[in-house]
């Protein structure tokens, strides 16, 4: 016995949905309608003994010759009436009267009716398509339905053979026109061979036969592998691969004897004569007008493949000419469009590199380095990790190692070690360093010295420009950090940099770049007994924000640190200003730290990038970014509603007593 299990070639270029699709249609299918059929089966059987059971003990009545099939041979029929007469003329039992005679063949005509009438409601009935009824809906219904389990899936069998592969290079639309196509004109070749037939055709062998002639045009070197096992004296199994151009015509064949030898419409050979004629002559057309090649092909190809900017490879043949500086302006037409572009940033690197000054690309191997994260390819970034560390002398931002060392534990315990060690070695990069240190801990790795070269003298934290570069690891960050990005975004710093103007909304206070007279009160006074220090807020960051304190000296804040935003104003003093106060963790053995904000040492409009928008609206929205990011709750709670008053103190001892305080 052989049975055909698939081909040798097992890979299509999209995934073939129309046909799993139409499996899961025929399965759906045939398990709804299963337990209807198996009831009107019932009801026909009980039906039909009794009209046989009636008849045997009153076989004088004429034989019910209204149950025999329509379809079935004259020969069998004649057969069938001439036994029935015979047993009536043997009968020695006869009706007392006509009368009475008359009566019991009404009984039995009308047990007949009821028997016809149960063969109307079987589902095949309803939506098979009958020869000497056929409706339009039922050359579609018919290809659907199935009298049993072995006949679905020997036929979800062969489709499954030839359906991925026919959909994969013919495309969607035309496979499903095929299929269908094929499925119609098989069922009119059956209904045109038995014109008077009642017996429903239901199953998908005849679309089935037409992708399997469209599959001999089309793959007709193609092999299918076929598992066959047989007795003979011994049991042998295994498989073997067949050419299709020597397999299909042979079942082609086998279909066209066997439909010459039959005389009824009990299996529906002709209606796979049909099927497969149609298809093959379909595919024969399709390949004689280059269908394929001319519209089908070139949309797949466009669909999945993987189209480099035009720029990208001229900067590719400037940089290879050594021409870096032209190369490098051909990648920024790259990233103008595609900023994620990782091979643009990649390429950017490789010029600095090639002349020399690597440092000037840390910012965009550090860019292609989290595009490798986000894909999850851990060994490249690794790879241009090390490179950059070599090169330049610079790890990154802290936390773009930290997240490559999580990233590498899993898989590679030694490599995140490394990098690990890199980071708790860095003393610039503060808190995220104390937290490699005590990853280490928990790898039973000490953060021993570097083998690697020191790092240069360019600081190890980037500067808020080049920091927005690093992976947007929450969505909330998603547009600040693009407009960080943008060419004409300003980041605030507050250095030697003229005042910005003074904007008063009526309730509200002023933002100013210079310091209000009570910061140094609030940088030393501790009214809560807490650790409260005074910074100042540079940049806002994927992973956090970057605060400097005010005897210099900058550090990232990690939005995973922060547990609350608590936020108020102070009227007390000449100038009013805000507070805003990042309340984090609590960490065992130290007390709760509260990293502290004033508005009158920034301008929120210049950390979200939007200098179009009030500037107490760029506060509400800068703190609704810090909270969204970092998960934390923010005190009071309506501070993000625009409409909502901030909670104003004479004093930042009474904030603390009455907000702050509580919440610690």
């Amino acid at each position: 016995m052989f049975i055909p299990i698939g081909l040798d070639q097992t890979t299509v270029r999209r995934l073939p949905w129309v046909s799993f699709a139409i499996i899961a249609v025929n399965f759906v299918v045939f398990l709804t309608v299963g337990a209807t059929a198996r009831n009107a089966e019932e009801e026909i059987s009980q039906r039909g003994q009794e009209v046989m059971a009636y008849w045997a003990l009153h076989p004088y009545l004429a034989f019910p010759t209204k149950m025999l099939p329509a379809g079935m041979p004259e020969s069998e029929r004649e057969r069938i009436t001439m036994l029935a007469e015979g047993m009536r003329s043997l009968s020695r039992k006869a009706p007392a009267s006509d009368e009475q005679r008359g009566q019991e063949q009404q009984e039995l005509d009308g047990l007949v009716e009821k028997f016809r009438d149960a063969l109307t409601y079987h589902p095949f009935k309803a939506w098979g398509l009958i020869p000497s009824n056929p409706r339009a809906i039922a050359f579609l219904t018919s290809m659907f339905m199935h009298a049993g389990w072995l006949h679905l899936l020997g036929n979800m069998l062969f489709f499954y053979i030839a359906g991925p592969f026919m959909e994969d290079a013919y495309g969607r639309p035309l496979f499903a026109a095929l299929y269908l196509a094929s499925g119609a004109a098989s069922s009119l070749v059956h209904v045109a061979a038995f014109p008077n037939s009642e017996a429903p055709l239901v199953g998908a062998s005849g679309a089935i036969a037409g992708l399997m002639g469209a599959f001999l045009v089309r793959f007709v070197r193609a092999k299918i592998r076929f598992f066959y096992f047989y007795f003979f004296f011994i049991i042998r199994s295994g498989t073997v691969d067949l050419s299709a151009w020597i397999v299909l015509p042979l079942w082609f064949l086998q279909q066209l004897f066997f439909a010459g030898l039959s005389t009824s419409s009990g299996v529906a050979y002709r209606a796979h004569v049909g099927g497969f004629a149609f298809g093959f002559l379909a595919a024969l057309a399709i390949k004689q007008l280059r269908i394929e090649e001319r519209f089908i092909a070139p949309g797949i190809e466009k669909e999945i493949s993987v189209t480099q900017h035009p720029a990208l490879e001229a900067g590719m043949d400037l940089l290879a000419r050594g021409e870096t500086v032209a190369a490098r302006g051909a990648f920024q037409k790259v990233l103008a469009s595609e900023p994620r572009n990782a091979d643009a940033h990649l390429a950017i690197w490789q010029s600095h590199c090639q002349e020399g000054t690597a440092a000037g690309g840390v910012e965009h191997v550090v860019r292609a380095i989290d595009e490798e994260l986000r894909r999850g390819d851990t060994a490249l970034a690794l790879a241009h990790w090390r490179e950059m560390v070599s090169s330049a002398g610079q790890g990154g931002p802290g936390a773009l190692r930290f997240r490559l060392a999580t990233m590498l534990e899993p898989g590679d315990r030694q490599a995140a070690v490394e990098v690990l060690r890199h980071l708790a070695t860095d003393a610039s990069a503060g808190l995220l360093a104390e937290k490699a240190t005590r990853r280490l801990a928990a790898l039973g790795a000490a953060p021993a010295a570097l083998a690697a070269a020191p790092l240069s003298a360019a600081p190890a934290v980037p500067t808020p420009r080049a920091a927005a570069a690093p992976a947007r690891a929450h969505p909330a960050l998603e547009r600040v950090a693009a407009t960080l990005m943008q060419p004409e975004a300003q980041v605030f710093d507050a250095g030697p940099e003229p005042p910005h103007e003074v904007v008063e909304e009526p309730g509200s206070v002023v933002f100013t770049d210079t310091p209000a007279p009570e910061a140094a009160a609030a940088a030393v006074s501790n009214p809560v007994g807490r650790e409260v220090e005074v910074c100042s807020l540079e940049a806002v960051q994927p992973e956090g924000v970057m605060l400097r304190g005010l005897e210099g000296g900058s550090e990232l804040l990690p939005f995973v640190d922060v547990e609350r935003v608590c936020v108020a104003g102070i009227a007390g003093s000449e100038r009013p200003y805000l507070v805003l106060d990042l309340v984090l963790h609590a960490s065992a053995g130290r007390p709760r730290k509260v990293e502290r904000m004033l508005s009158s040492q920034f301008d929120p409009r210049h950390l979200i990038g939007r200098p179009d928008l009030p500037p107490l609206q760029a506060f509400r929205e800068l703190v609704r970014t810090i909270a969204e990011a970092a998960h934390a709750e923010v005190t009071p709670a309506t501070l993000l509603v625009p409409s909502a008053k901030i909670p104003t103190f004479g004093s930042i001892e009474a904030y603390e007593r009455e907000i702050l305080t509580p919440v610690l």
